[in-house]
């Protein structure tokens, strides 16, 4: 792991593979402190338990390389609307994470805003059009409907349900959030902003998609302070991925996402 401190208004975003040669289940339980041990051997589902050892551990590794022995002294916590926290962190370090059937997404902010939310599909094969009405605004949907058949409806489809869903993460509303009354407004490929009736507050909420596979979408959502770029860096077990901010339009790096 190639990992190193990350300066402020970064969000360093790791895809983390279920199974293969990064995985050991040992060393990551040894990642572990003792409340996260005793949690773990709580859970008696082993596709949840590998779920919460896989997370925790990568988690306890990638804040020991970004941020130093400090941050063992940390634990992971849930605040009142549902969101993960580091107690005993500074405020301004946050993190996120989203699980999906093959990949599990960690993320981490350093001073990046009013909030952090991600979310991860990985096996979405095909169109889903009993999805779509409750995913879309009508305004979407019709813009579904025009697009005929197949995958660019699948991929329209796909890009707006983990935009969304991120989104909802990182206000804390889960489910509770009307998905179809939020519009997601598409500036620039990959790059939307968030159109909510119901929002909070005035922050300019933003979101952006990162495609690393045909069947893999990552949505990261955030509200930088003062509307200020922030940069999102992709990593794998493999290393670094490339780099995508939410100022621009374009790739910040040229990505080798393939």
């Amino acid at each position: 792991m190639r990992t190193t401190p990350r300066p402020s208004g970064t969000v360093t975003l790791w895809l983390v593979p279920r199974e293969g040669e990064h995985r050991d289940p040992g060393a990551e339980f040894a990642e572990l402190d003792a409340a996260a041990r005793a949690r773990l051997e709580e859970i008696r589902a082993p596709e949840a338990r590998d779920t919460q050892l896989l997370s925790r551990a990568w988690l306890a590794r990638l804040l020991r390389a970004q941020f130093g022995p400090a941050s063992a002294h940390w634990s992971v916590g849930i605040d009142c609307n549902g969101r993960a926290t580091l107690r005993d962190a500074p405020r301004e370090i946050t993190i996120a994470f989203a699980h999906g059937r093959d990949t599990i997404a960690l993320a981490i902010g350093h001073d990046c805003g009013a909030g952090l939310g991600i979310d991860l599909e990985d096996r979405l094969g095909g169109d889903d059009p009993l999805l779509a009405p409750v995913m879309l605004s009508p305004a979407e949907l019709a813009q579904y409907h025009c697009l005929g058949t197949g995958e660019r409806r699948r991929r329209y489809l796909l890009a707006r349900w983990v935009a969304k869903e991120a989104y909802a993460k990182a206000l804390g509303r889960g489910l509770a959030l009307g998905f179809d009354a939020i519009d997601t407004i598409e500036v620039a490929p990959g790059h939307f902003g968030i159109r909510d009736p119901y929002a909070p507050d005035d922050a300019a909420w933003q979101v952006r998609l990162i495609e690393p596979d045909d069947g893999t979408a990552v949505a990261v959502a955030l509200a930088p302070s003062g509307n200020r770029p922030v940069a999102i860096d992709l990593h794998d077990p493999d290393g670094f991925r490339g780099s995508v901010t939410t100022g621009e339009a374009e790739y910040a790096a040229e990505p080798s996402f393939d």
